[in-house]
């Protein structure tokens, strides 16, 4: 079925709750074939994945916070689906796409997403915060492609397609942080537009999945390089759940929020629908869309009914989809020439800015002193890059060329971080 690209969640028809759960061998897919997947399938996969897992988490939030046997109820039974659509996204992963295989799909989710959501982001503030993130994900997806040809000797454009570059961004070791300078300013909940909150949450809900998986992951290598390499990224990935986390207005409501990860969803189904070609997959997005659909409607009333709000008048009347997995490599490049440079200051107190060139940041910067902890005998990020370079000059074998430019590119971004440790 064609799905328009603006829709009104309020009022399309969805399926039934009572017909929305499904049998073991509706819920587990067979899995696509990483030797001749699109690109940008996996990441709608990967995607989708975080989402359910972000709205999952957050309806037991909801329910240890209430004592609403009605919306208990309506959250335990929508909770029930998002976990059998979880099992049945996830799952189209095949078993025999190896950890770090499937890492670079996570990366390019991070880049491709974050880079397409800045370049629509309407808020300024939220922007430039996207822009900032964008860069660091951007690098660990170069530390993680040398990993993958030193453990595997596989091409990482194999995975990507060639629809994301491959090169340094903000080195890794400088992404470690005193945890109290990740905070951002949050929105204001009646002034942001409903396109900054979709695009946030949608955001966090990846940055959480990718903190999740390398966290779990990580420990099933035996290689200590490889093992030290996800503990450092998977702790950026922390870091970045914090900074776009604190993004959100804390003082809405849970319903208000619940309304709004219901509305994430379809928002994000309703794009996979728009633009996945593999027809298989498409009917699943389509079947989970409708599903949200009816969600979305149900927590509407919920709202009206106890807090007396109409979610179209904080959300609009209408949803248009303005996202789409596509390249994005001459705005990252521009993007990475004018703020590669770029570090995060401590939220002021006055109002000031957030942000400083590295040249210019205060003697006494917070995260000078977390970086000399993290980073005092050894950084595995760049760990990682010497011993490729050394293995390529020692073998004098054939190298990765797209690898061989981009370890150039590294030496040459390492150097004032270096001078300052």
């Amino acid at each position: 079925m064609a799905v328009p690209t603006t829709l009104d969640p309020w009022r399309e028809k969805g399926i039934p709750l009572e017909q929305q759960f499904r049998s073991w061998r509706e819920i587990v897919k067979s899995p696509y074939s990483k030797l001749d997947v699109d690109a940008y399938t996996r990441t709608r996969i990967i995607l989708m994945n975080g989402i359910e897992i972000e709205a999952w988490n957050f309806s037991h939030q909801f329910h240890r916070s209430t004592d609403n046997q009605e919306i208990r109820a309506l959250l335990a039974r929508t909770r029930r689906v998002e976990e059998q659509q979880q099992i049945t996204v996830n799952w189209l992963n095949p078993g025999d796409q190896t950890i770090i295989e499937t890492t670079i799909g996570y990366e390019q989710v991070a880049i491709d997403m974050t880079a397409y959501l800045a370049r629509n982001e309407p808020d300024p503030y939220v922007r430039e915060a996207f822009n900032f993130g964008l860069l660091e994900d951007f690098d660990h997806l170069y530390r993680y492609s040398e990993l993958l040809d030193y453990l595997e000797g596989t091409d990482p454009n194999t995975i990507v397609q060639g629809k994301t570059d491959i090169i340094p961004g903000r080195p890794t070791q400088d992404h470690h942080n005193d945890p109290e300078v990740r905070l951002l300013k949050h929105y204001e909940k009646n002034r942001a537009l409903p396109l900054s909150k979709l695009h946030i949450m949608t955001l966090l809900s990846g940055e959480q999945q990718t903190y999740n998986y390398y966290k779990n992951v990580g420990s099933f290598f035996t290689d200590p390089l490889a093992r030290r390499l996800y503990a450092e990224i998977g702790e950026v990935e922390e870091e970045h759940v914090t900074f776009y986390g604190s993004l959100l207005d804390p003082t809405e409501t849970m319903l208000e929020r619940q309304v709004l990860h219901e509305l994430m969803e379809v928002y994000n189904y309703l794009h996979c629908v728009q633009q996945e070609p593999d027809e298989r997959i498409r009917g699943i997005w389509d079947q989970f869309l409708h599903m949200e659909l009816t969600h979305l409607q149900l927590w509407a009333e919920m709202m009206r009914k106890y807090e007396g709000r109409d979610p179209a008048e904080l959300f609009g009347d209408t949803l248009t989809v303005d996202f789409q997995f596509t390249e994005n490599k001459e705005y990252i490049r521009r993007t990475l020439e004018r703020q590669r440079d770029v570090r995060e200051l401590p939220l002021p107190l006055d109002g000031g800015p957030n942000w400083a060139l590295k040249d210019q940041l205060p003697s006494d910067w917070q995260s000078y002193a977390y970086q000399a902890a993290v980073n005092a005998d050894g950084v595995p990020s760049e760990e990682i890059v010497d011993r490729q370079r050394r293995e390529a000059q020692r073998t004098e074998r054939p190298g990765n060329d797209l690898l061989e430019r981009a370890r150039e590119l590294a030496v040459q971004f390492r150097g004032a971080t270096d001078e300052k440790r």
